[in-house]
């Protein structure tokens, strides 16, 4: 049997387990244990509190483990985009699945349908008639059934149906379809940005919206009891709008764009391995290991600690931080903690996660849906 780069990934991570952070190999994903617990805790206290049902979106940590921590907590079910997702969350126990992202093609239809044969209780949100009818076609001629939500496009202008009237009609003819039945509303409030001045008008615009198309459901004589909608940016503002599931992802492990350093559960260990050009330290991590999403500060991520430094570019392996602005600079063989901007584009980098207690390694995080992207 061949041992698959996973396979030696895993194992190595393994091998780290008891080690404290300074003696563990890098580049290495971490997550401290004691701020994901954090975080997971105040948004589900915050939804309880409103009476909102938190669904969060796994895309951000694709693992098992967290997801089953995230349900033991008290969500009401899990947000997967893609039906590989869809299958890793059935398999962990996980009894009510949202699928937020169009499912176009047989095998994705298959694929969800045996999703719900094996017993989770399916949602998927869609914003045209297309994939519905393929889902429909499907789930009738296995037996099985599924719940829809009618997406709109709140402002970020990627998908949904873009008026109410688009979104009624879209409904209606969904209403005709075996199988399947339409239970409400979703949207994705991506452009309402953390930092943004105009947040809380941007999301009242949102609401808005929301509000005017689930009283035109109720004309219509359409369910419209599932509002689902929400992102990490906007959480704390949810009970001031209609949505009443919660989707935010991001919230669980925060990244720079989303939070202070001292906030954010995730970051990537790595290791100076060079010094030998002036003003600068190359890292062992680059494109390959944190992802190359932007931040609005520029740079590629934020050096724990060290604020003057600038982690200012990448290549695949290798990763350039700029030091000129520090007193000491740091030299090789020094750890550097750094966190990524953008936390679900980086864990999907990664087969395995060293989650942290105290500074040291108390076990590897699997991220079991890493590169399913079907």
């Amino acid at each position: 049997m061949t041992t698959t780069a996973a396979d030696r990934t895993l194992a190595l991570l393994e091998g780290q387990v008891g080690r404290a952070l300074p003696e563990v190999e890098t580049p290495v994903a971490v997550i401290d244990l004691d701020r994901l617990e954090t975080n997971l805790a105040e948004l589900q206290s915050y939804a309880d509190a409103h009476g909102i049902a938190m669904w969060p979106h796994t895309k951000t940590h694709k693992s098992q483990e967290l997801g089953s921590r995230q349900l033991e907590l008290g969500a009401a079910g899990l947000t997967v985009a893609k039906t590989g997702e869809a299958q890793i969350f059935q398999e962990a126990g996980a009894p009510r699945i949202l699928v937020h992202y169009p499912p176009v093609g047989p095998d994705k239809w298959e694929r969800l349908a045996d999703v719900a044969a094996a017993g989770a209780e399916l949602t998927i949100a869609v914003d045209g008639l297309a994939p519905a009818e393929g889902l429909s076609r499907v789930f009738a001629r296995r037996g099985l059934r599924a719940e829809l939500l009618v997406e709109l496009d709140v402002g970020l202008h990627r998908t949904g149906q873009t008026t109410t009237a688009g979104a009624v009609a879209l409904a209606e003819q969904l209403e005709r379809l075996p199988a399947v039945e339409p239970a409400g509303l979703s949207c994705y409030p991506g452009h309402c940005r953390r930092d943004d001045p105009e947040l809380s008008d941007e999301l009242r615009a949102v609401d808005e919206l929301l509000r005017e198309t689930r009283e035109a459901f109720d004309r219509a004589g359409l369910r419209s009891d599932r509002v689902s909608g929400g992102s990490t940016p906007t959480q704390h503002l949810t009970h001031t709008t209609c949505v009443n599931e919660l989707r935010a992802g991001t919230y669980a492990l925060l990244d720079r764009n989303q939070a202070e350093d001292d906030r954010c559960a995730l970051w990537v260990e790595v290791t100076v391995v060079s010094d030998a050009v002036a003003e600068q330290v190359v890292v062992d991590g680059g494109s390959k290991t944190f992802t190359s999403d932007p931040h609005p500060a520029g740079g590629h991520g934020s050096v724990v600690g060290l604020a003057d430094a600038r982690f200012i570019r990448m290549n695949e392996e290798h990763g350039y931080v700029d030091v000129s602005a520090l007193e000491r600079r740091p030299t090789v063989g020094d750890h550097l903690q750094i966190v990524p901007n953008h936390a679900c584009g980086c864990m999907n980098l990664h087969d395995g996660v060293l989650a942290v207690r105290a500074g040291v390694v108390d076990h590897v995080i699997r991220v079991d849906a890493r590169g399913l992207i079907r």
